[in-house]
């Protein structure tokens, strides 16, 4: 097999009809680590609308179960995909993931930007640091298959182009996004649990450059520091020299499997989410920042006031 040879099947298939299968070509063989980077990059959208990022804080489970709470939000879709949407076990993983979101007053617009975000996060970081853009069919394909679960999932009004995905979620920030005093809160979670995965050493670098990352708009709503442009320019040319070197390596043979930290064992369905989903108590709601600010009550950070 060579290097383009599972380009060439999925550009034969149609995607209309066998999404599911160029789904799992593309991000467990093709950009099996830059799918799971862009779609996790998208946490970062998350935080800037501010019901968002107070329903997440408020849960408190990213700030005392914050590595299993990312794992579980992996996992979901994954667990959910890598069985396929319309089978029992992805209809079971997805019915899971409901019980555990009907705890809370989610409301259609938020979960629309998650889904979103995820898909557009997902995209563009392929096209801008995989070993190749994507193709036709395998946009359209992503596409699909995140409005399939979305409509599993009870989402309603969802786009059908990724054009559309890309505007509506572009608009949505513009809209609806802000700086809020617990985006910059969530967003430390987030950093923290990202640069535990990488080596020692290089996890106050790793958090550096994730940062370099963010939309200038975006990274002055959630209340982080700026980076120089050398620094910026020097790690988006170290993630685009990655993608073109991996050029030259052979196809990847086996299927991405997830080695989430949570469950180093592997893991089961009834093991995942928040431990009141197994029969236990719904936890309290905990108070983010202040507790009589209500997420549209929303300051001025102090590092963008000190501009």
């Amino acid at each position: 097999m060579g290097r383009y040879s599972r380009l060439r099947y999925i550009q034969t298939l149609d995607p209309e009809r066998d999404y599911e299968e160029i789904f799992a070509l593309t991000t467990r063989y093709e950009f099996p680590w830059d799918y799971n980077t862009g779609y996790s990059f998208a946490f970062v959208t998350d935080f800037v609308i501010p019901t968002v990022t107070h329903e997440l804080a408020s849960t408190g489970q990213f700030a005392h179960h914050s590595m299993k709470r990312y794992d579980d939000t992996m996992l979901f879709p994954f667990d959910a995909h890598r069985h396929g949407l319309e089978s029992g076990e992805g209809r079971a993983t997805i019915r899971k993931l409901n019980k555990i979101h009907s705890h809370y007053g989610i409301s259609n617009q938020d979960y629309l930007h998650i889904l979103a975000g995820h898909l557009v996060c997902a995209v563009d970081w392929i096209n801008a640091y995989g070993w190749r853009p994507l193709c036709d069919n395998e946009v359209r394909a992503l596409v699909l298959t995140h409005r399939r679960l979305g409509q599993l999932m009870g989402i309603k009004d969802i786009p059908e182009t990724y054009e559309q995905f890309k505007r509506w979620i572009d608009n949505d920030i513009e809209e609806r996004g802000r700086w809020h005093y617990a985006n910059s809160t969530m967003v430390g979670y987030v950093l923290g649990i990202i640069a535990g995965l990488c080596p020692p050493g290089t996890r106050a670098l790793s958090t550096r450059a994730i940062v370099s990352l963010i939309d200038e708009p975006v990274r002055v709503m959630l209340d982080q520091p700026k980076m120089p442009a050398w620094f910026t320019a020097a790690v988006r040319w170290g993630l685009r020299s990655r993608g073109r070197a991996l050029r030259f390596f052979p196809p990847r043979r086996r299927p991405y499997n997830r080695t989430p930290r949570s469950y180093p064992h592997g893991w089961s369905l009834e093991e995942m989410g928040p431990h009141y989903t197994r029969g236990g108590h719904h936890p309290a709601r905990e108070p983010v920042g202040s507790p009589h600010r209500a997420p549209e009550q929303a300051g001025t950070s102090p590092r963008k006031a000190a501009r």
